[in-house]
């Protein structure tokens, strides 16, 4: 009797840990995946930076869209190329900029004496995201509940966190969450049904692929066969966003479906994880601090940069020890959820 208390006080402890969801504790064994596929990127992107006629001169980056980077050189008249106007979803091309926050509009006819990075400036129209967003993006959000099967007695227990379609193959979608969503104690419970919601309402049983602590990721999927409205797949990010850049959480805080709310990175921090709870985040490298409101049911949620592509995955919040009040998030950066699904598709 004892040791079921001093069990269920661990397990409250844990739960408590993570306010940006009502987690799930669960975890599985060791799965050999049935099939084996190659995660890529699926974006295209038209626009190119004309070719130089100047090989050896000085390297000129192109930093385009918060996520292609471009390089070229120094043409022989010692000149940057102007390689005109990008394009972006629901914003307008301001210029290109020698400073990343765009207040200097670069004379393409200075002399290029040393290295140069150059930076397109954008009016990007809130509205029209919004709209692009639910019109397009929001299908590929999903909420994802799991209850476990416990080893003493049937559990009621449901927890709640949010999810991302990122891929998809000819028979499966793949949904990307946290692992304190999943996470289960095999100690405690044999297993856990998780049971994914699209953005229709419509709920499917999936199948857990891949957990893993240190990112406080895993992977899910659901049987196309079973989905009775195509749903969609959001690319992930070529490279990390940058700080004062615009982002938004997708997700379902606090059981509202479909939510997003607009923000900005604040900065690239290093998370410590609480040695009490390494098997539900063990998360220790740098990750994306932002003022995107999330909260309860936003865990494993998206972090979407403004090419509505995934720039990271929300796991943790901070918020103020005496008001309670929400002050930012945290989030899985673009290369190390890319890092993860390639350790575990590839």
């Amino acid at each position: 009797m004892k040791n079921n208390i001093k069990k269920l006080i661990l397990l409250l402890s844990l739960i408590l840990i993570f306010v940006t969801s009502s987690c799930r504790i669960a975890k599985t064994d060791e799965l050999v995946l049935d099939d084996t596929i190659s995660y890529t990127n699926t974006s295209t992107d038209e626009f190119q930076i004309p070719a130089s006629n100047n090989p050896n001169g000085f390297k000129i980056t192109y930093d385009c869209n918060n996520d292609n980077i471009y390089e070229s050189t120094s043409t022989l008249d010692n000149k940057a190329i102007n390689p005109g106007s990008p394009k972006k979803p629901c914003a307008t091309f301001k210029g290109w900029f020698s400073d990343p926050e765009c207040e200097t509009l670069y004379d393409f006819d200075e002399k290029v004496t040393s290295a140069l990075t150059l930076y397109a400036g954008w009016d990007i129209d809130i509205q029209d995201l919004t709209t692009t967003i639910y019109q397009t993006t929001i299908k590929s959000n999903v909420k994802v509940t799991s209850q476990p099967h416990t080893k003493f007695s049937k559990s009621s227990t449901v927890s709640q966190g949010s999810g991302i379609i990122f891929l998809e193959d000819d028979t499966k979608y793949y949904i990307l969450t946290n692992n304190h969503v999943t996470y289960y104690d095999k100690n405690t419970y044999t297993g856990s049904i998780y049971i994914v919601t699209d953005c229709y309402g419509n709920q499917y049983e999936a199948t857990l692929i891949n957990m893993n602590a240190n990112y406080d990721l895993a992977i899910l999927t659901i049987r196309k066969e079973l989905v009775p409205k195509t749903l969609l797949v959001t690319n992930i990010c070529n490279n990390d966003i940058k700080v004062n850049d615009l982002c938004l959480s997708l997700g379902n805080p606090e059981s509202l479906m479909n939510s997003i709310s607009y923000g900005k990175v604040l900065s690239y921090q290093k998370f410590n994880p609480d040695s009490d709870t390494l098997e539900l985040n063990n998360v220790s490298f740098n990750v994306i601090v932002n003022n995107s409101y999330i909260s309860s049911g936003s865990s494993g949620g998206a972090l979407i940069d403004s090419n509505l592509k995934i720039a990271g995955i929300q796991f943790a919040s901070g918020n103020n020890n005496q008001t309670g009040e929400f002050m930012r998030a945290y989030a899985v950066p673009a290369t190390k959820v890319v890092q993860y699904i390639k350790s575990v598709l590839n």
